[in-house]
């Protein structure tokens, strides 16, 4: 999930069918919700919903771009075993439908800003920066497009190819492993994600910046920005909304 875009949506609540639910390594999961009312109600690239199960909310970004009559919509779920939120959520999936509300969050694309766009994500916050990457590919208009993807290891890219098809001459992909090893035989690069984008800096100037990932990790990534140079109202994130700086 990620904010700054101003407007609040209404949100309703409604029943979706879980159509496919596909483990894409060991514990993150493609979840397919297809609408019981025939069309997905209006959204923005880049905002998230919440499935409801016995009385309480989780928030999941939308994966998927908003078209024109949708009928499904596409979730990164991430599998913990031993915590009973995430067991009581897959065994709601396995039931085969869940209620869902829907659309919230304020970091999103609405209308596609005459500017570079730079995508960070960690983790599963590649879902949020899907919504959003495909949706300007999707309008064609061209824009550059920096996305930048951290995982621990290689195995943590749970959809290796995807951002490979997107790449052009335009679209530009840095994947980054945190916690290398020789088994690995990672070669490409390593550290933090913000040490990447610094590394780039160049290349980014007036930019907007988009942020999926943790608390901490979102505002050590912001702070480091802001000190290389990076314009402070340029950046949105989800954090900023849900987990304000006091």
């Amino acid at each position: 999930m990620t904010t700054n875009q101003g407007t609040q949506n209404k949100s309703t609540s409604q029943t979706f069918l879980v159509t496919e639910l596909q483990l894409l390594t060991e514990d993150v999961y493609r979840v397919i919700l297809t609408a019981e009312a025939g069309f997905v109600p209006d959204y923005k690239a880049g905002q998230y919903l919440e499935i409801v199960v016995d009385g309480d909310a989780m928030a999941f970004s939308i994966a998927s771009a908003p078209v024109p009559q949708q009928k499904t919509l596409e979730l990164h779920i991430q599998k913990l075993p031993g915590k009973p939120n995430s067991e009581k959520l897959f065994s709601a999936l396995g039931s085969g439908n869940v209620q869902v509300i829907m659309a919230k969050g304020q970091c999103c694309l609405d209308t596609i800003p005459n500017r570079p766009l730079v995508f960070i994500a960690a983790g599963t916050g590649f879902a949020q920066m899907k919504s959003m990457i495909e949706f300007v590919l999707l309008s064609g208009q061209e824009r550059d497009i920096h996305f930048y993807w951290g995982a621990r290891s290689p195995e943590g890219f749970y959809m290796p190819s995807l951002p490979v098809q997107w790449s052009s001459s335009r679209v530009h992909y840095h994947p980054v492993v945190s916690d290398a090893n020789e088994k690995d035989s990672w070669k490409g690069r390593q550290g933090l994600l913000f040490e990447a984008v610094i590394d780039d800096k160049d290349h980014l100037n007036g930019s907007e910046v988009f942020i999926s990932g943790s608390p901490q990790m979102v505002y050590a990534t912001y702070d480091a920005l802001v000190e290389e140079g990076f314009d402070s109202s340029a950046f949105h994130s989800d954090v900023f909304e849900y987990a304000p700086r006091a």
